[in-house]
């Protein structure tokens, strides 16, 4: 079944990420979660068995998993050393129906839009920086945002949500906590852009038909979100 989805996707000239998002924004997709591919597994060793991940001036681990010792953390490794672990809260996994009439988003705590509120797995290129940006589904503030993925975003907490980190509660995003999220802006920010290697979705390396790894430039940046149970 899985090869007959991969392959309506190449059809349609989709990827995996896009046909994801497609999902996410489908009001009328009430029971089918988005479904997150295989990936592979990081372990801090790859930083010395897989050469090209210091290419990369920081990786970004953050495991969505609500069970394990690991779980609802990230990692922030600059130049493959640990800089940085920390709480965080990734979406809610569940589909969000959107305000009723009379409902405001800020005060009920509801979104503008019906959509899933997960935070898809695998790797990802860092897409840009918003310091102070605000968001429109949640009518809220999303300060020192680092977007990686359709709209997915690490960044500081809203006010009043700092108590929920540990635990799945945003709307998608990975919230952190107003100290910490200021130190991976930074980073992300210093590290700059660079040529770096291009990535699939689950990890892999994209080559070309001759073996060759394909480079970009882009940000120095690696975002990698997993969803595993440590025990």
């Amino acid at each position: 079944m899985l090869k007959n989805f991969f392959g309506l996707l190449v059809l349609l000239g989709l990827s995996f990420s896009q046909a994801q998002a497609q999902v996410w924004d489908d009001p009328s997709n009430t029971e089918s979660a988005p479904m997150d591919p295989e990936i592979v597994d990081f372990n801090e060793t790859d930083f010395q068995t897989k050469p090209w991940l210091r290419e990369f001036t920081n990786v970004v681990v953050v495991n969505k998993s609500n069970a394990g010792v690991t779980k609802q953390t990230l990692r922030l490794y600059v130049h493959g050393k640990l800089q940085l672990i920390t709480k965080i809260s990734s979406g809610r996994e569940r589909y969000e129906k959107g305000c009723s009439a009379g409902q405001d988003p800020k005060r009920d705590h509801c979104s503008v839009r019906a959509y899933w509120s997960t935070t898809p797995a695998g790797y990802f290129d860092t897409d840009k920086l918003d310091e102070r940006y605000y968001s429109n589904l949640w009518q809220t503030w999303m300060p020192y945002s680092v977007f990686f993925e359709s709209g997915i975003a690490t960044h500081q907490a809203p006010a009043g949500t700092e108590g929920k980190l540990g635990e799945r509660a945003s709307g998608g995003c990975v919230r952190m906590h107003p100290d910490k999220a200021p130190l991976v802006f930074k980073a992300v920010e210093t590290a700059g852009k660079g040529l770096v290697p291009v990535l699939n979705r689950n990890g892999t390396l994209a080559k070309t038909k001759a073996g060759d790894v394909i480079r970009k430039i882009g940000y120095k940046t690696l975002y990698i979100v997993e969803n595993e149970i440590i025990e």
